[in-house]
């Protein structure tokens, strides 16, 4: 049975849709998601792009990297989330952009989803966002900076080489592993 547009709406229209579910459209709902990361819904799009890098197929890849070239960056967030569900080669190839997108959320989500191993010239590019990152803070260069680092600012990313976690100006360190810190004001 072909799918239709009219299925992949109504997989996507739930506020929550059932991801796993939907995948099940398969290959045959690829055409209507790409169409759909394309359109002007915000919330349409980043759901089809999320979908679309469930279904395991080379046209999965393409899609992502369609909505990662949004001008939208809700879109270009749900690509970069999306790109953890891909091969790494096709992850690295979404990612590749979005690690210096203009949007700091895009950044952030994108650098959070690297490949373990990513492309080389993934890495590469990673390596000299991180040291631009580090010198634009004002820190002493690195010998070896950080791969991924995600800087927020005020972060200086040697946090990251002592294997320690940072806090946000005016945070509290958190006095137990695994508890949650609180930014001032909270309880």
């Amino acid at each position: 049975m072909a799918v239709t547009m009219k299925d992949v709406h109504a997989a996507l229209d739930p506020e929550e849709p059932d991801y796993e579910q939907a995948a099940k459209l398969g290959r045959g709902a690829l055409p209507h998601l790409e169409v759909l990361v394309s359109s002007d819904d915000t919330m349409l799009a980043s759901k089809a792009t999320f979908l679309a890098s469930l279904i395991k197929d080379a046209k999965s890849a393409e899609i992502v990297e369609k909505a990662a070239r949004s001008n939208d960056p809700v879109v270009r967030v749900a690509a970069a989330t999306a790109a953890s569900n891909l091969t790494t080669p096709a992850a690295s190839a979404v990612l590749l952009e979005l690690i210096t997108d203009p949007d700091p959320g895009v950044r952030k989500v994108a650098r959070k989803t690297v490949p373990d191993k990513p492309s080389a010239k993934l890495a590469e590019k990673l390596k000299a966002v991180n040291a631009e990152s580090l010198f634009a803070e004002g820190a002493a260069p690195l010998e070896h900076p950080p791969l991924v680092t995600g800087l927020m600012p005020g972060e200086t990313g040697e946090d990251m080489l002592r294997g320690t976690r940072s806090t946000m100006p005016g945070e509290q360190p958190s006095a137990m592993p695994g508890e949650q810190k609180k930014m001032p004001g909270e309880r």
